[in-house]
């Protein structure tokens, strides 16, 4: 299985992003969720959540808070859900020094890792060499480009 580790904002949103979530932040550009089912429809890969919104996320949709109900609904237009999330160790540490362990023991836990792709707008300091070799860093002005679908197809498909 292929899999996709994404973060939301500064991804699925950009500084022209005009809508917002119901908690009365930056919401989701329908233009790059279409950007991000270009990955998926190329790849069959699943979405695992990276992101902080990852907090409000279950398996169990009735179970999700407002901005995750708001995200999946952005998602289900073009065909996508959120597969699974990855777990923080360190929930108190708002600067999430370690979501490259989160992405790790995810894929531990896997038996069926076929390859991955992580998508995010900041660099943490724990991504080890591989990580960062199947890393996307988008521009939080601009989100997912074209030329980030491109690369994560071919990450993914390498």
């Amino acid at each position: 299985m292929k899999y996709i580790f994404m973060d939301v904002d500064g991804v699925l949103n950009n500084e022209n992003t005009k809508d917002c979530n119901p908690s009365g932040y930056t919401g989701v550009s329908m233009k790059l969720v279409h950007n991000l089912a270009k990955i998926v429809k190329s790849t069959n890969a699943k979405i695992i959540l990276t992101s902080d919104w990852k907090y409000g996320w279950s398996e169990i949709q009735s179970c999700c808070d407002d901005d995750i109900i708001y995200l999946l609904g952005k998602l289900k237009k073009c065909g996508l859900k959120i597969y699974n999330r990855t777990y923080d160790e360190k929930l108190e540490d708002c600067f999430y020094t370690d979501r490259g362990v989160g992405i790790r023991h995810f894929l531990e836990s896997c038996e069926d890792v076929e390859g991955y792709v992580i998508i995010d707008n900041h660099v943490f300091a724990d991504f080890d060499n591989e990580q960062k070799a199947h890393f996307i860093h988008t521009d939080s002005k601009k989100g997912l480009t074209e030329d980030d679908v491109q690369k994560a197809i071919e990450i993914l498909l390498d």
